[in-house]
């Protein structure tokens, strides 16, 4: 090969080599498997608390004998989720180096969601998660104050894309079905109850034996009963419980293991709930609600009225109870 065609192929060479280097600098996206510039995980510290921001919301996640999300309870593996999400994120290639792309790809500091995460009271993390990139789980994560963008892969990406009420704990009830011992019911004056003895379920204050399978659905509902959301604290302070039912289950030795309050919704499918002595209102589905609060004439056939069935409304239940009771209480 002459010195001459050397030299020309160099050459070529050295400008393929810059005009490529250019390219990456100027260009929109990144090209090529980098090695991930950073990683998301704590290296074994142990997570005091995180602060998700974004423009529509902030939501504070603190630890501590138990979690907590902008001031009401957490899920109780909220610290556990973050710090495993964080271990096993992958920060992939590189998006792009153009700080014009950050409101395309979501990672903005106006259009982003920051991700602040805290140990030992100092910030050991700070990242601002945007749009979805390719891939189920994936995402583009940028460092604020950094122009590269690059992808992430994992739960992380669910994690900082949940609502408020996705982080709080949502169980109202959780009791071992065998330590259902009783089941009471009332609605204003009137109260009728479940109650387990040697010899089985029976209705009280009537004394009508009553099969297991007839009040199964209703000790499937307790023992683990969850919400499906909560009610807004502006229509939570409005709401008047006086028409509520109350439903307390007792458990061995007398016990009261749950003390909840029902208040049918009118202006939605479904109700309200809460636990004695908490202020935190609970959205339950009309399904779970009307499978606790049974007619008597379900649970006991031979004391349903005539005419009563599938249209009478849970807001008459009780008073039809109170029927029931009185005529039982009644002299023969």
């Amino acid at each position: 090969m002459s010195n001459r065609l050397l030299k020309i192929l160099l050459g070529a060479l050295v400008g393929l080599l810059a005009a490529w280097g250019i390219a990456r600098l100027v260009s929109g996206s990144g090209g090529g498997p980098d090695e991930a510039p950073f990683s998301l995980a704590m290296g074994g510290a142990a997570i005091d608390s995180a602060v998700i921001a974004s423009a529509e919301d902030t939501i504070r996640i603190v630890g501590g004998p138990g979690w907590s999300v902008n001031g009401h309870e957490a899920v109780s593996d909220a610290g556990e989720s973050l710090e495993r999400a964080l271990e096993e994120a992958v920060v992939g290639q590189l998006a792009s180096r153009n700080p014009e792309n950050h409101g395309r790809l979501g990672v903005s500091d106006q259009e982003g969601r920051l991700l602040s995460v805290y140990s030992g009271g100092d910030q050991k993390l700070s990242v601002i998660i945007g749009g979805r990139a390719r891939g189920v789980r994936g995402a583009y994560v940028r460092r604020p104050g950094a122009d590269e963008v690059y992808t992430v892969h994992g739960t992380i990406v669910g994690l900082v894309s949940r609502a408020v009420d996705d982080w709080r704990e949502r169980q109202i009830l959780s009791v071992s079905r065998g330590d259902i011992a009783e089941i009471e019911y009332e609605y204003g004056d009137t109260a009728v109850s479940l109650a387990l003895d040697s010899t089985g379920w029976r209705l009280e204050p009537a004394g009508v034996a009553v099969e297991e399978t007839a009040i199964s659905s209703v000790l499937n509902q307790l023992s683990a009963l969850r919400g499906i959301g909560f009610a807004a604290d502006t229509v939570a302070d409005t709401l008047t419980w006086e028409a509520a039912a109350r439903v307390r289950v007792v458990g061995p030795g007398e016990a009261v293991v749950g003390d909840l309050t029902f208040l049918e919704r009118a202006e939605e499918v479904g109700y309200y709930v809460r636990r004695a002595g908490s202020p935190v209102v609970y959205t339950l589905s009309k399904y779970s609600g009307d499978q606790i609060l049974k007619r008597e004439g379900d649970l006991a056939p031979e004391l349903a009225e005539p005419g009563e069935g599938a249209h009478l409304s849970h807001s008459q239940l009780f008073p039809v109870c109170g029927g029931v009771a009185q005529l039982a209480r009644a002299p023969r």
